[in-house]
């Protein structure tokens, strides 16, 4: 084999390792959905302790809230994002991407079951509060599988907490702490991971 030949294999291989070992860039996303539920989880809190002085109608507002503006950004945030990115076909991002795909299927399915069932019966589903459990343990899911696929063992770690998170917050399920605890779960195991996955994107074109 010629030297020009062995060097172009040299190269073409380096660029399949570079691309299996691309940096995942679903960061900002994170970090959109992690703030606004850890936030929603925290008003819930205070809302249901009396701290902020508003009745309890004010959580289906804040929920509509979290609703309207959370896909608004969702789909803000994804018509900017920019199709330059190096990695973006790799296979971890692929990976992850399906699987937060159907993560979200999964949960807009529960919350549509739910919300229905809470219109026939008249009366709001205990189902929402058991919302939170199901949530963690699909953020659990996700973290884990993206970790695993692409290597990276924080990502893997905050997918263990949050689906460890899954039986602590069924321990409290009918305590106001249980918002306390599933807003730390959710910073911990996606709204920080967004954030270092933010830090490790690349920035253009290589």
């Amino acid at each position: 084999m010629s030297k020009t030949a062995s060097d172009d294999l040299a190269y073409v291989r380096s660029l399949a390792e570079a691309g299996a070992n691309a940096p995942l860039l679903g960061g900002r996303f994170l970090v959109w959905w992690g703030g606004l539920v850890t936030a929603a989880y925290i008003g819930h809190y205070l809302i249901i302790t009396g701290m902020l002085g508003v009745g309890l109608d004010a959580l289906g507002i804040m929920w509509t809230g979290f609703i309207v503006l959370g896909l608004g950004g969702y789909f803000l945030l994804a018509k900017a994002f920019p199709h330059d990115k190096p990695g973006q076909s790799s296979e971890g991002n692929r990976v992850s991407e399906t699987v937060w795909m159907a993560s979200g299927f999964v949960l807009g399915s529960f919350f549509a079951g739910v919300t229905i069932k809470s219109f026939l019966d008249g009366a709001a589903s205990s189902g929402f509060t058991w919302s939170i459990p199901v949530v963690l343990g699909v953020y659990g899911i996700s973290q884990l599988v993206s970790g695993e696929i692409a290597k990276v063992g924080w990502l893997k770690l905050a997918g263990y907490l949050a689906i460890a998170f899954v039986g602590l917050t069924i321990l409290i399920i009918n305590t106001a702490e249980l918002y306390l605890a599933a807003a730390f779960a959710a910073a911990c195991s996606v709204l920080l991971p967004g954030f270092l996955m933010l830090r490790d994107e690349p920035s253009g074109v290589v």
